[in-house]
């Protein structure tokens, strides 16, 4: 009985795999334990009381998607933060490499260069404040013992604020590349090129992986939210 539980627990939480296997252990661990002290009746009627006290799985499921969802949702919130720090850091160590080889704008790309780097300013600082306010909002929201529609609403600002701050960003990834090819346009390839490529590169990575993870944190979302609806 115990497997059968353990395994209709474990297949609630499919869409999370690493998550289903752990909740799979723990359970079954802790229901193994309970039968191993119950001193009446049989093994058999010992794992049903187990599994009678412990709940039904649907149940169980919820909390435990719930718990770990509250968790990633948190580190997403820290991590972009993070990320838009990390690409202002790439940004500086750009615009110092140029200061440091003296490598200004053509006259041809300055009047547009200016305007480029004025969206890129406004977008990154606005991605900035906005993924600020998703970290602190989502860090002091409350977390329910199971998902509640209180809670999704919660979820739902909070992938408001990092949609914004998501577009924000990539605007200001964007306006930095446009930049950095006005640079590059027209100079013929060398070393000095290395600073500017690989700090676009650290752009576009951090950006990306961000966007991935906060897709998947939505896919998540909707999976428990269908998991408690059922």
């Amino acid at each position: 009985m115990i497997s059968e539980y353990v395994e209709v627990l474990a297949a609630k939480l499919s869409f999370d795999r690493s998550l289903s296997r752990r909740v799979r252990q723990e359970v079954e661990d802790h229901l193994r334990e309970a039968v191993a002290v119950d001193p009446a009746g049989s093994a058999l009627e010992a794992e049903r009381r187990a599994i009678a006290r412990f709940g039904d799985p649907l149940d169980i499921a919820a909390q435990f998607a719930t718990l770990s969802l509250a968790r990633q949702t948190r580190r997403a919130g820290v991590a972009f933060v993070l990320v838009i720090l990390g690409i202002f850091a790439a940004m500086k160590a750009r615009i110092a490499w140029y200061a440091l080889r003296q490598w200004a704008l053509s006259d041809d790309m300055r009047a547009v260069g200016g305007v480029v780097a004025s969206i890129d300013a406004y977008a990154f600082w606005l991605s900035l404040v906005v993924g600020v306010a998703g970290w602190a909002y989502i860090s002091i929201c409350r977390t329910p013992a199971t998902f509640q529609p209180s809670y999704h609403k919660q979820l739902h600002r909070f992938f408001v604020l990092c949609t914004v701050a998501m577009g924000g960003l990539i605007a200001s990834v964007i306006s930095d590349g446009v930049l950095t090819s006005f640079r590059l346009f027209g100079t013929q390839v060398s070393s000095d090129f290395f600073i500017p490529v690989f700090s676009m590169a650290i752009e576009i990575a951090g950006a990306s992986v961000l966007a991935f993870r906060i897709r998947r944190i939505r896919h998540r979302v909707a999976s428990i939210a269908g998991l408690v609806k059922a």
